[in-house]
Parts: structure tokens; sequence; C-alpha cells
């Protein structure tokens, strides 16, 4: 008689695999095959117990069933996204923790937290499932829908259903299926962070006719009270409603551009939100007239004493406009996102009158994106960037204006704006991004206007393509009409990610043409005053010994890192696209 296939059953002994087999009971078994049979069950169950309490003893067993739940918990948080998420492919990967050991799994199966924490799904099956899993404790749901017909509708109803145990709720819709939060008109006495996104989908609409969408009603009710965190991105923020927003800490509000808020209206809702922390404007400023030049005088100021971070993103003027109706801590981190030269004066002064330590900064970090036509400046008040995770006291962003490009681009605004602001007392530039090369002659004599103003820098930091422009800056006397001589103090300079030359000059043992032109460069400023003490060089490509002995005739001190590289990077290809 022929046995059927064998079971196996691996038993660690001694650091050796021992596989326990157990044969299948045949159709046709006689009495004492299933004796036997019976008899290797048993002893098969007996050793999977023992190897059971073994696993026991593990370090990991040992951990109380709180703490396994919890990182459990973070093994979600991982697969978190705090942007909305259109397709949910990986967001339920942290479930294979119940495929490990039984004992995972009980844990998991049994820790309501970690199934409260819900990305919606098509499935209703495994819908109703989580909810169950989740018991009654508070929710944080999050679901993205394209149209009512994509299978997501009845799904978010189901959890629009439970709103009133919803403690955050992240949702994104289009035009076509905005209609489902409708399901927001009901209690919620436990929301504290709410965030919804609405976004075009099919057909496009001409220019200047948004959809317009309504307003959430859930915003309008009493019970809302809890509200700390409200992101609004594309959708109508109630300003005739303040009192619905008394608690909120955190306001963000995207608009469309076109429905914009009187500012009685704005000021009257920030008077109420006293708590607030941190409030974001963009594309939802109140709008000055377009022959309005400059920002009238305000006569309404709301004073926000508990604000942390303010963000504004609009014109010049409107931006200037806002800051006329506010004051706030000088502590605040303050990011200005602006277009044209209509209004920079007023936002300069009224930068000054609210953050009075503007008037004598000390280090200015420029990062301009030729591509995408943004120029950002940061400004800080200490000497040197401030740490890693610690905000700028004032970033503000060009951006070029396509109607008004021609007449004033990015960069020129930014110079205005840092004239303006005053660099005297700057002793520390930094300067990164992707800038067109030195050969730009118009975009040359624009930064010259600023450096030739720096008397009191002492570290010139370059770094990528803006490094090109050192050469031209340590010579600004042969550009600047002024006759003065531009970074007169300067006493370092450090340069990253810069080809000094290419392969074929580098293979030969030769100087680079970037260190050529520093050279020349330096030559010429030492005809009019003691050159700089300290030339750093770090990530770059194409230099070596010969460069650096180069240097070292026209600098004091050469710091090198000694990397040596000549493989091509994408900055090659873009300077050449320059």
């Amino acid at each position: 008689m022929t046995l059927g296939p064998e079971t196996s059953h691996p038993l660690q002994d001694t650091g050796d695999d021992t596989v326990i087999s157990i044969p299948r009971l045949p159709a046709e078994a006689s009495p004492r095959h299933e004796e036997l049979w019976k008899e290797m069950l048993v002893h098969s169950e007996a050793i999977r117990g023992l190897k059971s309490r073994w696993n026991t003893l593990a370090t990991i067993s040992t951990l109380p069933d709180e703490i396994l739940a919890e990182i459990f918990f973070q093994l979600n948080l991982l697969y978190r996204n705090d942007e909305l998420e259109w397709r949910t492919i990986h967001r339920y990967e942290w479930i294979n923790v119940c495929q490990v050991c039984s004992h995972w799994r009980t844990v998991a199966l049994s820790s309501s937290r970690l199934w409260s924490d819900i990305t919606v799904t098509r499935s209703m099956s495994w819908m109703r499932e989580v909810l169950a899993r989740s018991q009654q404790a508070p929710l944080r749901v999050q679901f993205a829908m394209v149209n009512l017909a994509d299978g997501m509708d009845q799904a978010a109803r189901l959890f629009l259903e439970e709103l009133a145990r919803v403690e955050e709720a992240v949702i994104g819709v289009t035009t076509d299926a905005f209609e489902v939060l409708n399901g927001l008109d009901r209690p919620a006495p436990l929301l504290r962070f709410l965030t919804v996104k609405a976004v075009y989908y099919r057909a496009p609409r001409p220019p200047g006719t948004p959809p317009i969408y309504p307003a959430l009603q859930v915003l309008t009710r009493p019970f809302v009270g809890r509200l700390e965190r409200l992101n609004l991105l594309g959708c109508p923020f109630p300003w005739n409603t303040p009192l619905s927003f008394t608690s909120l800490s955190h306001l963000t509000l995207v608009g469309t551009g076109v429905d914009r808020p009187h500012m009685p209206d704005v000021t009257v809702t920030l008077t109420h939100l006293r708590l607030l922390k941190c409030l974001d404007l963009e594309d939802i400023l109140p709008m000055l007239p377009k022959n309005v030049s400059s920002v009238p005088a305000s006569q309404a100021v709301v004073r926000m004493a508990y604000l942390e971070n303010l963000r504004l993103v609009g014109e010049t003027i409107d931006c200037a406009y806002m800051l006329s109706h506010l004051t706030f801590p000088p502590s605040i981190s303050l990011v200005l996102r602006c277009t044209s030269k209509r209004g920079l004066a007023d936002l300069v002064m009224l930068i000054k009158d609210r953050l009075p330590q503007m008037q004598r900064p000390r280090t200015l970090l420029f990062d301009e994106d030729f591509s995408e036509s943004h120029f950002h400046v940061r400004v800080s008040t200490n000497d040197g960037p401030p740490a890693d995770g610690v905000p700028f006291p004032l970033v503000i962003t060009f951006r070029s204006d396509p109607q008004t490009f021609a007449a004033e681009s990015h960069t020129q605004c930014a110079i205005a704006f840092c004239l303006r602001l005053g660099v005297a007392h700057v002793r520390h530039l930094h300067v990164a991004g992707i800038i067109p090369p030195m050969y730009d002659e118009d975009q040359t004599k624009e930064w010259l206007q600023l450096f030739v103003h720096l008397n009191s820098l002492t570290v010139l930091s370059m770094s990528g393509l803006a490094a090109y422009r050192l050469p031209d800056m340590l010579k600004a006397r042969a550009w600047d009409d002024s006759n003065r001589l531009s970074l007169p103090n300067l006493r370092r300079a450090e340069v990253e990610r810069v080809s000094f030359g290419v392969a074929e000059t580098f293979q030969r043992g030769q100087p680079g043409d970037f260190t050529e032109q520093l050279v020349q460069s330096l030559d010429i400023r030492a005809r009019e005053i003691a050159t700089f003490g300290t030339l750093v060089i770090r990530r770059s490509k194409c230099v070596d010994m010969p460069d650096i002995r180069t240097l070292e005739k026209a600098v004091e001190n050469v710091e090198w890192d000694g990397i040596v590289d000549t493989s091509p990077s994408p900055e090659d290809f873009e300077l050449n696209y320059y």
C-alpha cells in the first residue's frame, strides 16, 4: 500500500534542523496504520506545543502586549502618507505582522488603535472588517475619490456615517464627486483635524470660471468646537461664521485665485481666532485694484499673540496689504511667495516694522531655480545658516509672472527686495541652485548690483551652477559704474559641486578652466586689496593637485576634501543648455 504525501515539521535541535515527517493517512488504511498515524499526530502536537513554549523564551516574546501593539502602530505610520493617496497599493502592508506567529496575530487583531487608522478602499467587506476591529476607538480616516462611479462612494459614505467618532479626516474629491461630502453635514464632536482637497478631473473650464463648490455645512455647526487644524484646498471657507473656529490652532486655506474675500470679513474672522499658531493663505488674499500702487493705511489691525508661522502667497502688494492688518510676535517664522515689484517698497517697510530684527540681517541664503522661475531668499539675524530643523525667521520666494516676465524677472524682484531690506550688515551669504552661469551678462550685472553693497560680507558660499559666477563676483569693478570693489572684507570663499575643468584636461594633469578663471580674478583683485585668506572646495569634479597648487599661488590657504571625480553629472548638461 502506497502512503500519501508527507507533511514536514521542522524541529530545531542543537543548531541543526531536524525534520519530522508525518505521512498522510491513505484512503485504504489498516487498523494498525490508523493506530500509528494517530500516535504520530499526538507526538507532532506535543512537539509543536514544546516549540511554542520554546519561542516564548525569545526576547521579543517577553515584551508586554501593549509595547508590541505600539511597535505595530509605529510600523503602520511608516506606510502612512500625509498627502492624499489616490491609489492605496501599499497602505496596508503593515498587516504582514499578523502572519509571523499566533501571538503577534492575536495582539495585532485586538489592538483597536491599530485598526482605527484607516485608508478607505473599494472593498466593502474589508472596510466593515476594519470598522469592527477598530471597536469604538477614535478614527483617522483618509479617502480620495475621482467620481461617483469609481466604486469608492459606498465605502466613503460608510465612514461618513461614523463621523461622530472621527478624530481626523483627510478627504480628496474631484468636481464630479464633491456631492459625497454632503455626508459631512452631521454631528462631529471628536473632529480635531480636517483636510479637504477639491481638484479638477474631467472637462476643463474656460479661464476665470472655476467650479463653484458649496460650503461644507459641518463647518457652520457649533459642535465642531474641538477643531484644531483645518485645511481647505480649493474649497470655500465660511468667513462669515468665525465663532465656529475659535479653537483653531492651524488654518490652511488654498483658494482658486478667483473668488477672494473682502478684508473686513478676513479681519473680523481672524479677531476671533485668538489661538492660531499657524496661518497659511494661498491665492485667497484680499486683492487691491490693479491701478493701486501702494498699500492704503489700515484702520483695523488684528493682534495675533500666539502666531508662530505665517505663510502668504499672492501678488506682492496683496501680501503687503495682508501684513498691514496683522501684528504678531517678533519670533514668528514668516514665509512669503510673491510676484512683481508692485508694492515691494511697502512690503519691505512692513516686514521691518513687524520684525524689527530684520533691519540688520546677518545671513542670506539664495536658492534660484531658473527652470521653474523661482528665487528663494532666506534671511536670518544669526551668523551662518540655522541648524537643520530650525526655520528661518523670514523666507520670501519670488516667482515670475508670465504677463510681466519681460519687464521684471524673479531675479530682479529678489535683488530689489534685498537692496530695500538692506544688506550692509550681512556677514554670511550662501548661494545654491540652478543659476545661469557667468556668461549671461545681463544677469551678472543684476547680481553685481547686490554684491557691491555687501561691504561687511566675510563668508561667501556658492554651490552648483551658481559657483560659476564667482570669478566675476570677485572683480566687480569691471562691471560696476560706481568704481567700487565688491566684497572688500571677504575672508573665506566656499565652492561646492563645481566642475573645475573637463575630463581631457584633467587626464593631462593640467589645471581646469574654472581654476584659471579664479586665478585671473584673484590677480585682478590683488591689485586693489588684499585677497581673502581661505578657499574651500567640496564635492567637486575634475579637480586634483595641479589645480590646488595653482590656486595656492593666489590664495593663502586652500582646503580641499580630496575627492577626485571625473564622471559627468546632470549639472554639466544644464551648463551646456544655458
